[in-house]
């Protein structure tokens, strides 16, 4: 029952972020300028929907109960978050 809270949290999590980078595609946020730089317009749009495909996938998950499913989305969202920063830290100034 916990874990089921959790991936529900987790989920909200991965969308918040997803749809704050999406949302973020034609104006400037945090160090940022997007309106300049179009490889980092694309970043920011395949991570955003990268990301809100994963939190709704985390959300089915979550009421499956299926440990291995729970694992590899919870794999899959931590590695995609990070290579996301990752690649913005790319276009820091």
């Amino acid at each position: 029952m916990i874990i089921s809270i959790l991936m529900v949290l987790f989920a909200i999590l991965l969308g918040t972020i997803g749809v704050y980078l999406y949302r973020h595609q034609q104006r400037p946020f945090l160090l940022f300028d997007p309106t300049n730089q179009p490889a980092l317009q694309e970043l920011l749009r395949i991570g955003g929907i990268a990301l809100c495909l994963m939190a709704i996938i985390a959300f089915v998950v979550a009421w499956t109960h299926v440990i291995i499913l729970i694992c590899i989305i919870l794999l899959l969202g931590c590695f995609t978050s990070t290579g996301i920063l990752l690649g913005l830290t790319h276009f820091m100034p």
